[in-house]
């Protein structure tokens, strides 16, 4: 029996998903755009389901999908038997696929918050209380304390990186590092994974991290700028010295979780 070709261009659109990773993303991105730029305006019902999946070659389930993201990104809003509409009050939102287990995603991710988390340094620094400095002075306990149980310390870091966030008081550091936070897990994970090898590593980000904290603690926005940034550049240097057999280790081990 020959497929017709209404088939095949099924059967070859499921192949292709199958191949192609976030493609929900992919779509929600798109959208994103269209609604930021006005191409959507609120109030204005998305195209329907068919139509997007017609559009971008996909499966209405992974219409749905990317509808979903939107949606609990505060952009659209579903009617029951109306369909989905640009919300009233769209929010501004960041969507964006998850990067690859690899150097390269880790040192782009760096050159980030290199950025961001400096300038989020120098703010706690000049506007930290006496409560969010406890907090940070905390953080750096539980780091070490999950470091002599046995553990990564990957959570415990990122706290610690959140809390100086926090102590800047302003808000959208805040938010801009709780969107990179879901890429930045597996990027500390590689990064504390080469460290722990030597001793000089575990020492050295012991070190940076006190370096910024004490800056922080006496009011020096310039030396926490400049502490911050060290830490990044530093850790840059240790993970240009990271084994090929470590990084197959840690892609390997990532995709079976994930399997």
């Amino acid at each position: 029996m020959v497929d017709s070709s209404s088939d095949r261009g099924v059967s070859d659109r499921r192949v292709s998903e199958k191949r192609g990773p976030g493609l929900a993303e992919r779509i929600a991105n798109a959208l994103t755009r269209a609604i930021h730029t006005g191409e959507l305006h609120a109030g204005q019902r998305l195209p329907t389901e068919a139509a997007l999946g017609e559009r971008h070659e996909v499966s209405r389930s992974v219409v749905r999908e990317a509808i979903s993201m939107l949606r609990n990104a505060g952009l659209v809003v579903s009617r029951r038997g109306s369909g989905s509409f640009v919300a009233d009050e769209p929010r501004v939102s960041l969507v964006q696929a998850l990067p690859g287990e690899s150097l390269a995603s880790a040192l782009h991710l760096l050159e980030l918050r290199r950025a961001l988390e400096g300038e989020a340094a120098f703010h706690a620094a000049t506007r930290c209380s006496r409560a969010q400095l406890r907090r940070l002075r905390n953080a750096m306990v539980d780091i070490d304390e999950a470091v002599d149980a046995g553990e990564s310390g990957v959570e415990q870091d990122m706290a610690f990186h959140r809390a100086i966030a926090e102590a800047s008081n302003n808000e959208y550091f805040i938010t801009v590092l709780d969107f990179y936070n879901r890429f930045l897990h597996q990027a500390i994970s590689l990064t504390r994974r080469n460290e722990a090898r030597r001793d000089t590593f575990v020492a050295e980000v012991i070190s940076e991290h006190d370096a910024i904290l004490e800056a922080i603690a006496r009011g020096d926005g310039n030396a926490a700028r400049q502490a911050a940034w060290w830490h990044m550049d530093q850790a840059r240097r240790r993970l240009s010295d990271i084994p090929p057999s470590l990084i197959e280790a840690f892609e390997h081990t990532r995709n079976s979780a994930q399997d």
